[in-house]
């Protein structure tokens, strides 16, 4: 992403996948002025609201009861920018795959 940002290089989103979906990527890209689109492992933690995060109350992303397609605002455990994660369904390989976005306000 730094070569890209250095070569002036235009765009907006970073695509990661899970192996790279980490509180420290998610920084840099937010560093850089970028969004970012991820996938995360089902065992990630979440809050899905600023009282449950205040409290310390999260769950694995694998226990929540999401719809095909249906998204939700939270905040990942040790990343302190809402986001907005969206199941979306792989048929082919018949997972269901976890997104986060950010760029919340």
């Amino acid at each position: 992403m730094n070569t890209c940002v250095l070569n002036a290089i235009k765009f907006r989103y970073v695509l990661m996948d899970s192996w790279f979906a980490s509180q420290e990527n998610f920084e840099l890209t937010l560093k850089q002025k970028k969004l970012f689109i991820a996938a995360l492992k089902d065992i990630r933690l979440v809050a899905l609201s600023r009282e449950d995060k205040k409290q310390g109350r999260f769950v694995r992303i694998r226990e929540l009861d999401l719809a095909d397609k249906q998204a939700v605002h939270g905040w990942l455990r040790g990343f302190e920018q809402e986001v907005l994660l969206n199941t979306v369904s792989l048929y082919k390989q018949r997972r269901q795959h976890r997104l986060v976005e950010s760029g919340m306000q």
